[in-house]
């Protein structure tokens, strides 16, 4: 892109264009920093490196000096498109269809960067460099994927840096029937669980010479089903128990398999912890295999976030605020938690963070895509949030 545009529809458009799957760019943090240099920010591309994991290629970018501080975290990898046979466009060709952008990226979370950044160009250029705060960036390359290279190691980096965050916005597709009616205040914890059921092999018509592996795999896992861990509480829905995969692998229809496995995802609340959700799993297997001498379950497992909550607070009443004056609407927008994991969960230990964004309708489908009127809705709740933070207003 040549020509410096803050236009939330071109700059979405400019952004979505590029093929940016976790963990490529694609230029994607180019089009971001040559932005945003263009009105005074600083930027300092940030790469990172880690043996249990790929490189990734992160952006870091600051305008202002003392007084608050507030930080907007974003990130430009998506997800694979999927069968691009199936979109009704090409996914990384951003087109607008009647008042629609489609495109992998167009609501997760593409548009929400551009409409920030838009906002962003408006204050400054109303209020000037000057305007008594700092505003900054936290873009990563790496937040579809293994989030090892990203955002944890940008926060690290603040803290080398003495660099203090008062608070952060992360602009997650929050939204549900209108733009501003949801702000995300903590996310559910999520842990995999990985089980392996060894039993005999043998030939079907001769199953008292076997032991069978999926019979028991079977009875473990409606004993994990079979009664709901919690009923979840004023902020968060009830813990979740999903079973992603069941294989066998057996290829024959008269042999006993020796080996059955299973996954578990359980995305819980603060009614838990990883630890404790281990421990009761535990528990669960050997209620099953305890007595049993030729059938046993092996166990491993993978957290991949912990449940957090950030209690309402003054960034939250600010958000609250500005939604009003920029919506015209009375209802206080819901605080809510449901949702899947985002890097708000890394950026809370050091700072009050919320997330607001777009409407969460289409994100990692086919055929994903934003309203443009909500582009214009977002991009001046944005601003109204920043003369609120700022108190310009």
């Amino acid at each position: 892109m040549n020509k410096i545009d803050f236009n939330t529809t071109k700059l979405t458009q400019a952004l979505v264009r590029c093929k940016s799957v976790t963990p490529a760019d694609d230029g994607a943090l180019q089009i971001i920093e040559d932005h945003l240099n263009s009105i005074g920010f600083n930027c300092t591309a940030l790469s990172f490196s880690d043996p249990n994991s790929y490189d990734v290629k992160n952006l870091f970018a600051s305008i202002g000096s003392s007084g608050k501080h507030l930080a907007f975290a974003g990130h430009t990898d998506v997800v694979p498109a999927g069968n691009e046979e199936s979109w009704r466009f090409p996914p990384f060709s951003a087109t607008i269809e009647n008042d629609k952008l489609y495109g992998r990226g167009a609501e997760d979370m593409k548009s929400n960067i551009a409409c920030f950044m838009s906002a962003a160009n408006q204050f400054i250029k109303k209020y000037g460099k000057n305007f008594g705060g700092k505003i900054s960036f936290i873009i990563t390359g790496d937040e579809e994927g293994n989030a090892i290279n990203g955002t944890p190691k940008i926060m690290e980096w603040t803290k080398e840096q003495n660099i203090k965050i008062d608070h952060c916005i992360v602009g997650e597709p929050t939204s549900d029937k209108a733009i501003g009616d949801k702000i995300k205040i903590g996310r559910r914890g999520s842990i995999n669980f990985f089980l392996t059921v060894k039993g005999i092999q043998g030939h079907t018509a001769n199953g008292h010479r076997a032991e069978n592996p999926v019979h028991h795999l079977t009875k473990l896992l409606t004993n994990i089903l079979s009664e709901p861990l919690d009923n979840g509480n004023e902020y968060f829905l009830a813990t979740s128990i999903q079973v992603p995969t069941f294989d066998v692998g057996n290829s024959a229809h008269n042999v006993i398999p020796e080996y059955a496995r299973a996954t578990i995802n359980i995305r819980f609340n603060d009614h838990h912890t990883a630890e404790s959700l281990i421990n009761w799993i535990k528990i669960k297997i050997n209620e099953v295999f305890a007595d049993l001498k030729n059938a046993s379950c092996s166990l491993t497992e993978e957290i991949s976030a912990r449940s957090f909550i950030n209690k309402k607070g003054e960034l939250t009443d600010i958000m609250s605020k500005s939604i009003a004056e920029a919506t015209g609407r009375n209802e206080k927008p819901q605080l809510a938690t449901d949702g899947g994991t985002s890097d708000a969960r890394f950026i809370k230990n050091y700072c009050e963070t919320a997330e607001l964004g777009i409407r969460n309708q289409t994100l990692h489908q086919i055929d994903e895509f934003v309203y443009l009127k909500d582009l214009e809705d977002l991009e001046k709740l944005y601003l109204k949030i920043l003369e609120n933070y700022f108190f310009k207003n």
